[in-house]
């Protein structure tokens, strides 16, 4: 027994050391900014996508009382192109589809704590039973919101013909500056699907920002047509939940394969991520995550920063993401990255065969919960 509390003493103290051990540049972290992604309030018929305004009202409470910073997405935009300086413990809100409840419960709320946030509406949805209207669009845009593009009608856009990607992503801006009176600058996935060519299209068609829906948070290195936001939506989310999606800095990758996009056929040889300095993280606190598969078993080399999945891999649906996760010696937090794949072939199917949403995957410290 003296000896195992002695090696567990030893272990405490190596542990609180190891930022002292970290060259001093490299304990400043950068500061990052964590995009906030809602859909609807008191929906009580869409429990994997509503949650209560009053929860909602305890989280923008907590923002305030924790000294965070919401930035609109503008100042975002400006903090990308290197305009401006990425804040310290900065969030931007979003809030996808445009859905009456979020004109009814949630923006009166961000009124309130005069917090800036962005819509993104599906053009052919505006005005319908229970969607916002473009009067009700144009006041936001009045009053301290901003509305951006979510498609024209809204599809899976990786299952379209690159003619109807256009269409979705063309047409649907042209129509909404013409009944908002302004120009539209933001664009986010339906669905939170993408690949090369749809990403392509987005900024041929002039918008700034393109906005996914893989986990993770934003700084000067993420590609404006690939943002990552962090999902505050289900009958699962808590408080608690709430606070460690704040807390999730991004992880910087040198390199992957396969990378994002289209992939040949449905068998991966390997999955391979470098990590960019990777003495920063604990060696034995990294992880890998796959979508249809959950925590997948990998190997990792800390002076390299290799980090490998040793396949074949064997995927059945169309859509699939890919989430690594870095414990930080200097605070703890667990850094993150992700990105999509997709399969060339196949529509995105749900568990009963039909079309729907692909399965999302909870990364919660070293756990991983798929629902979906």
């Amino acid at each position: 027994m003296p000896k195992t509390r002695s090696t567990v003493l030893l272990y405490a103290i190596i542990i609180a050391l190891l930022p002292c051990l970290l060259p001093a540049q490299e304990l400043n972290a950068e500061p990052y900014v964590v995009v906030l992604l809602y859909h609807k309030f008191d929906e009580k018929d869409s429990p994997s996508t509503s949650i209560p305004s009053s929860l909602f009202a305890k989280q923008m409470a907590y923002l305030k009382a924790n000294d965070y910073k919401v930035i609109s997405t503008s100042e975002l935009a400006m903090c990308i192109k290197g305009k401006k300086t990425f804040p310290e413990k900065a969030v931007v809100i979003t809030i996808d589809d445009g859905y009456k409840s979020a004109y009814t419960k949630a923006i009166p709320i961000l009124n309130e704590y005069g917090f800036p946030y962005t819509i993104f509406i599906s053009t052919c949805a505006v005005g319908s039973r229970k969607c916002m209207s473009w009067d009700q669009l144009r006041y936001i845009r009045a009053h301290g919101g901003d509305v951006g593009c979510h498609s024209f009608t809204h599809p899976h856009m990786v299952d379209v013909s690159r003619e109807e990607v256009v269409k979705e992503l063309v047409h649907s801006k042209m129509v909404m500056e013409k009944k908002l009176g302004s120009s539209v600058r933001w664009f986010a996935y339906p669905f939170g699907e993408y690949d090369n060519y749809i990403r392509k299209v987005g900024l041929r068609a002039g918008y700034e920002l393109m906005f996914t829906s893989d986990p993770g948070s934003i700084d000067r290195s993420s590609p404006p047509d690939a943002l990552p936001r962090q999902a505050i939506v289900g009958s699962n989310v808590d408080m608690i939940m709430f606070e460690e999606k704040l807390e999730r800095p991004p992880l910087h990758i040198n390199a992957c394969s396969p990378g994002p996009g289209r992939i040949n056929g449905n068998s991966i040889d390997s999955i391979r991520i470098v990590l960019d300095k990777p003495r920063l993280f604990f060696p034995g606190q990294v992880q890998m995550f796959l979508s249809e598969k959950g925590r997948l078993n990998t190997l990792f080399n800390p002076k390299t920063g290799l980090l490998m999945c040793k396949g074949p891999i064997i995927l059945h649906r169309k859509v699939n993401r890919i989430i690594v996760t870095a414990r930080r010696k200097r605070d703890n937090k667990y850094a993150m990255h992700s990105y999509m794949i997709v399969l060339k072939q196949g529509k995105v199917l749900n568990r009963k065969g039909k079309a729907g949403k692909p399965r999302l995957i909870q990364v919660q410290g070293q756990e991983a919960k798929n629902r979906p």
